[in-house]
């Protein structure tokens, strides 16, 4: 769409979250609330002790348990979306069309049916100011690895291995009936991330899994022949690292180990190896919230566009028709 509007001069941003569960309190909101530029305007809970909190930890200048409070505020220039995933998708509808840049944390929509109602928001609105917590394409060290990589000419085979490990009794994630699969909520990361260093988003997949759906191999086809194959696995052992790629294309190879450590490999030697990085694994949640921010501040587009998110999620859902159909589905966008 057309650039939105910029904010004037040096008038702070004003960021309003609905939902202040783990991920929001732990991910998001230390990033944001040391941030200059910005204003937390307003937490929107279904709690009001659960917004109170949120208020007096993270300095938001109001709380409440009222959506419209936000979406009726013309002075909110965004709204962050961080509540169960059966919610997200009405949500981003609802907040598009009250004409505010969207942040929504993955997954954007767990059916067809809520990914097609968030884009006739974005239709009926011409909204499209979204983005989808993706962040491990934001991630230092991929980018770094994938720069050192460089470009290249023919397909590309793409291996990611996640072990993603066994739930905790109890966590809601296992509700499967009202908050989809586990694959549907958190699968979208790892296909963005495959697309992000294939520089193309899917328009096949193909699944297959072990009795249970426990562990999932995910292959995905993209333009041109290259592929990619995420196994999600949930049987594998805690100590073994979570997140483990490959890229190989025209004799060469880059590895990327638990976003700890990188290598890029041409020929019969190895051409570069990142540092051991000094502090915790940076998944790229910083930079993704830096480019949200800008884009909302400047009017310029979003950081990753609205094709893109909306192809990455049409392939997370695609996997569940591939296991019950037993066959490759074809993308909508690729047919």
């Amino acid at each position: 769409g057309a650039p939105a509007p910029g904010r004037p001069g040096k008038t702070p941003v004003r960021l309003a979250f609905v939902g202040a569960g783990n991920y929001a309190t732990s991910m998001l909101l230390p990033h944001l609330a040391r941030r200059e530029g910005i204003e937390l305007s307003t937490v929107v809970t279904t709690t009001a002790l659960s917004a109170a909190n949120a208020q007096r930890k993270f300095g938001f200048a109001e709380a409440t348990t009222e959506l419209d409070a936000v979406l009726d505020d013309p002075s909110v220039d965004a709204v962050f979306v961080v509540t169960r995933h059966s919610s997200h998708a009405e949500l981003t509808r609802r907040a598009l069309l009250a004409g505010k840049a969207v942040f929504v944390e993955k997954p954007l929509a767990l059916t067809e049916d809520e990914l097609a109602g968030v884009l006739a928001a974005v239709e009926e609105s011409g909204n499209d100011r979204l983005q989808v917590g993706f962040n491990r394409r934001f991630a230092p060290l991929l980018l770094e690895a994938r720069e050192r990589f460089g470009a290249r000419t023919g397909p590309a085979s793409l291996r990611y291995l996640v072990n993603a490990g066994r739930l905790e009794h109890g966590s809601w994630y296992l509700q499967q009936g009202t908050q989809g699969s586990r694959f549907a909520g958190e699968g979208g990361h790892f296909i963005d991330t495959a697309s992000r260093l294939l520089e193309a988003d899917p328009v096949s997949v193909y699944a297959t899994a072990t009795p249970g759906n426990e562990d999932l191999q995910v292959v995905l086809g993209y333009p041109g022949g290259s592929t990619a194959t995420i196994s999600y696995l949930t049987t594998g052992p805690s100590g073994f690292p979570k997140e483990t790629l490959d890229l190989v294309a025209d004799g060469r190879a880059l590895r990327l180990d638990d976003f700890v450590r990188a290598s890029v490999y041409d020929g019969g030697r190895k051409r570069w190896v990142s540092s051991r990085l000094p502090k915790a694994r940076d998944k790229g949640q910083n930079a993704e919230l830096a480019a949200f921010i800008g884009a909302v501040r400047t009017g310029r587009p979003m950081p990753v566009p609205l094709e893109s998110l909306v192809a990455t999620t049409a392939a997370t859902l695609a996997v569940q028709a591939s296991l019950a159909g037993g066959a490759p589905v074809t993308l909508a966008a690729a047919r």
